[in-house]
């Protein structure tokens, strides 16, 4: 059969989005779980499309519209590299189906190119929303043209290729080199958490620039992403500028690079995935005293060592309880009420701000959430879970704890500096010492509530179940948005606002707590 690798890439993307369970299933609930992909999918869609076409704006209204196509490319290949890095080298190496995958009658490149068009596919709909709103953008500012938009789409088509290939191989080659360290795990969290870190830190940056100027440069925005972060795209920059051999340059390059891996990696794609599968580094047996537990101590203990073993399930556990913790040391090293009272601002503003830290904490808490796929990522073990002999709160609350645990060690410490440098008052330190553990329990029940509703358990990449599962959108989203109006509300009405918040979320955790007693794990 010709073109087998396409019929691969069919299959998996099936197999990922669900289409045809959803299609032919008669669970309702397997049905809910796909409309609520789609849903997800298309609010995050739309955010970013409202990003994009606010920056398009800015550049029409500088006049530097033509700088748009190639401004464009950059950000959406910048993005996906970056993405693809944090992703890991899982969906192409380490999928749990390899064995059945390499035992049918194809060739180890149509499997490379099937998992390698199942990424490309993902980030060309990324690229699609960057690249297509600023064009209509473009269009409506300045004019339609024909040139700017067939060099940007061919852009668009080609760009993902040369990021994907150059993370994917980063990934594997880091992933290679720490495969003989006991704690490799934590170190690629703590490498994909310092990228993650780094591309916040660069957002905030930009957002700064722009509330310290009356408007952002885009002239220096452009000279940053194209000049400096991704060169490439100065090919679709001189396309336009009359270069018409430029994009041919950029499209053959594309090409070349991804025909070269695909070439490279099928001669040696055994031996790479056992590198990159193999587990933890050689230790020493030491006889220990056995030891006696509660059942409840030796799941969470078990979800702890689940949670430092993956680095995409650490680094999305962590990240927001790290970045909160960088917001705490932030205030600890800048005066913020200083610089509050040097600007002109209305009154009450200072001690209307002391108040939207149970909203931040929410916010940040929130998005660190590592129970919504606990459940999940026991994957066809869970039958072996399921039968013990123990009630569904254990395993529940066990599930659950490491989440807890993680977001109230990260919440206090910055709820007290948050009081200490904003001058709280009495009701400020009670609501935010006290919200802390509320929220960091509801966080926690919340997600594996979510779990227990809309489990996922034939995964074949870890990344399904950590990045793009329902459960974990749904509580990082919910999360965020709650933070965010609490945090306008309490800097409009004061502390009533987060003492209500505060109150529901204590009810809203006894009631979750309530129904782990009588939880069905299925």
């Amino acid at each position: 059969m010709k073109n087998k690798w396409f019929l691969l890439t069919k299959i998996q993307l099936i197999s990922l989005l669900g289409v045809n369970k959803a299609k032919y299933t008669t669970d309702l609930a397997t049905k809910k779980r796909m409309i609520a992909t789609v849903v997800a999918i298309v609010l995050v869609g739309i955010v970013l499309i409202g990003y994009v076409a606010m920056m398009a704006f800015a550049f029409c209204e500088q006049g530097l519209g033509m700088h748009l196509p190639a401004t464009t490319i950059a950000l959406a290949s910048l993005v996906t590299l970056l993405f693809s890095f944090l992703n890991g080298c899982s969906s192409l190496f380490a999928m749990k189906d390899y064995d059945l995958v390499m035992s049918l009658p194809v060739r180890k490149r149509d499997v490379i190119a099937s998992r390698l068009a199942c990424i490309y596919l993902a980030d060309l709909a990324f690229a699609a929303a960057i690249v297509i709103p600023a064009l209509i953008v473009l269009f409506a500012a300045d004019g339609f043209s024909l040139a700017a938009l067939a060099v940007s789409l061919a852009g668009m088509i080609f760009a993902p290729i040369l990021p994907i290939i150059v993370a994917v191989a980063l990934s594997a080659l880091f992933t290679a080199l720490t495969a003989g360290f006991r704690y490799k795990a934590i170190l690629q969290g703590i490498l994909g958490m310092a990228a993650f870190i780094g591309v916040m830190a660069a957002s905030f940056s930009v957002s700064f620039s722009a509330g310290s100027e009356e408007m952002i440069d885009m002239n220096a925005l452009f000279g940053m992403l194209v000049g400096g972060v991704y060169p490439p795209a100065l090919l679709i920059e001189m396309t336009l500028a009359g270069e018409v051999w430029a994009i041919f340059v950029f499209i053959g390059a594309s090409l070349a690079v991804g025909a070269f891996f695909v070439f490279v990696l099928s001669k040696g794609y055994d031996r790479i995935h056992t590198a990159l599968t193999a587990r933890g580094g050689r230790a020493g047996y030491r006889a220990k005293d056995v030891k006696s537990g509660s059942a409840f101590a030796a799941l969470t203990r078990k979800e702890f060592r689940r949670l430092f073993t993956s680095p995409v399930y650490l680094l999305n556990g962590l990240c927001g309880a790290v970045l909160l913790l960088i917001a705490g040391v932030a205030l600890l090293c800048f005066d913020v009420r200083s610089l509050l009272a040097a600007e002109e601002l209305p009154a009450g503003f200072e001690a209307g701000m002391v108040y939207t830290g149970a909203g931040l904490l929410f916010f940040f808490l929130g998005t660190s959430c590592p129970s919504a796929a606990a459940l999940s990522l026991e994957g066809q073990a869970k039958d072996q879970l399921f039968v013990l002999p123990l009630s569904s709160r254990t395993v529940l609350l066990a599930k659950a704890f490491p989440t807890f645990l993680i977001d109230v060690l990260a919440g206090l410490p910055v709820a007290a500096i948050f009081c200490a440098r904003m001058g709280a008052d009495a009701w400020g330190w009670g609501l935010l010492l006290a919200g802390a553990p509320v929220i960091s329990a509801f966080v926690a029940l919340f997600g594996i509530w979510l779990n227990a509703r809309f489990p996922r358990y034939d995964w074949t990449s870890e990344t399904q179940v950590v990045k793009q599962s329902i459960p974990m959108m749904i509580a990082v989203f919910v999360s965020m948005g709650i933070g965010a109006l609490l945090s306008v509300f309490s800097f409009v009405v004061g502390p009533w606002a987060a003492l209500i918040a505060l109150c529901t979320c204590a009810i809203a955790t006894a009631l979750l707590y309530r129904w782990t007693g009588r939880a069905k794990l299925i």
